[in-house]
C-alpha cells in the first residue's frame, strides 16, 4: 500500500499508529505491529473506552473491557487485513478474546506459522508458582508458552524498589533487569514446556544463567511502560539451553539478545555442564 492508501485506510486512527503502518508497508517488521492494531482499535471502538484501549495490556479483554462487538470486530478484522496484507478467516478470530491473543495470531500469520490457540497462558500466580525467583525479583507478570520458545509481558509500575536509586530524580528501568525479564521468560519455558530434555528444569524448578551475547538497548524505559516478551530456543544439548531474545515497548524494538544459555536443572559448576556452539558475535553491548 502507498502512504496514501494507508491514510485512508486508517483515517480516524491515532497519528502513531498511522507511521507505524506506513513504515510496515517497505519494512514488514512485526515490532511495528501492536501499535498499528491498537490504533485501529481505538478508531472504532466508543468513545468513552479509548483511554482503555491506550493503557491496554495483554490481558485486557476485548469483548468484557473494551465493549468491542461482533459488528465492531468485523470492521476492526478488515482493517487489520487491508493494512498488514493478511487474512483472518472468521473460524481462527472465534478463538481471540483479549489484546494479547490478537498480538500473538498476527505475529503467526505474519510469520507464516500456525498459531496454536491452546498455547498455555500464565498469569503471575502461575508464573511465581513455578519459578524460584519472586516479588520483588520476579519480572515477569503474563506468559504464553509456545511450542519454540515463549512470550510475555512486564508492566513497570515504578513501584520498583530499584527505581528510588535508579536513577536519581529520574526512574529508568535498569537494562540489566530487562535481560533478567528474558532470563525468566526462558527459565519459564525450560520448567512449563513439558519436552522431555528439559525435565531437570521441570523436575527442580530451576534453570542457571551461563552466558549472554550481543546484548543490545536502543531506548529506556520508564514508568507506566509495559514490557513484550518474547524468547525462542536456537538450540539445546541437555542440559543447555540457547534463546535468542526481543524486548519492545509499544510496538518499538527496545532490547534484544542473541545467544541467552541457561543450564537446566542443578549443576554444582558450569564446567560439568556439555559445550553449546556458540555463533560468532561481538561482545555483550548496552545502549540504553
Amino acid at each position: 500500500m502507498s502512504p496514501e492508501q494507508v491514510n485512508e485506510a486508517m483515517r480516524r486512527c491515532p497519528a502513531l499508529s498511522v507511521e507505524a503502518a506506513i513504515k510496515f508497508q517497505s519494512e514488514r517488521d512485526p515490532a511495528l505491529v501492536p501499535q498499528i492494531v491498537l490504533g485501529i482499535i481505538e478508531r472504532f471502538v466508543e468513545p468513552d473506552m479509548r483511554a482503555k484501549v491506550a493503557e491496554a495490556r495483554d490481558e485486557t479483554r476485548l469483548f468484557d473491557d473494551l465493549g468491542i462487538d461482533s459488528l465492531i470486530m468485523v470492521e476492526i478484522v478488515m482493517t487489520i487485513e487491508q493494512v498488514l496484507g493478511v487474512s483472518a478467516p472468521d473460524e481462527e478470530l472465534r478463538g481471540l478474546r483479549t489484546i494479547g491473543d490478537v498480538k500473538l495470531y498476527l505475529d503467526a500469520k505474519l510469520r507464516g506459522v500456525a498459531y496454536d490457540p491452546g498455547a498455555p497462558r500464565l498469569d503471575l500466580a502461575a508464573i511465581a508458582a513455578a519459578l524460584p525467583q519472586q516479588p520483588p525479583f520476579l519480572f515477569l507478570q503474563t506468559a504464553t508458552i509456545n511450542a519454540d520458545g515463549a512470550s510475555g509481558s512486564y508492566h513497570i509500575s515504578g513501584d520498583e524498589p530499584v527505581l528510588r536509586g535508579h536513577f536519581r530524580d529520574e526512574p529508568v528501568f535498569p537494562a540489566s533487569l530487562m535481560m533478567e525479564s528474558l532470563g525468566q521468560l526462558a527459565a519459564l519455558y525450560l520448567i512449563k514446556s513439558g519436552k522431555t530434555e528439559f525435565a531437570a528444569a521441570a523436575q527442580t524448578g530451576k534453570a542457571w544463567f551461563i552466558s549472554a551475547e550481543s546484548v543490545r538497548c536502543m531506548r529506556i524505559c520508564r514508568p507506566g511502560e509495559t514490557l513484550s516478551l518474547s524468547v525462542r530456543l536456537v538450540r539445546q544439548r541437555a542440559p543447555l539451553a540457547v534463546f535468542a531474545g526481543t524486548i519492545d515497548v509499544d510496538g518499538q524494538r527496545t532490547a534484544s539478545i542473541e545467544a541467552l544459555t541457561l543450564a537446566c536443572g542443578q549443576l554444582a559448576s558450569p564446567a560439568e555442564a556439555p559445550a553449546v556452539e556458540e555463533p560468532a558475535s561481538d561482545s555483550a553491548k548496552c545502549e540504553a
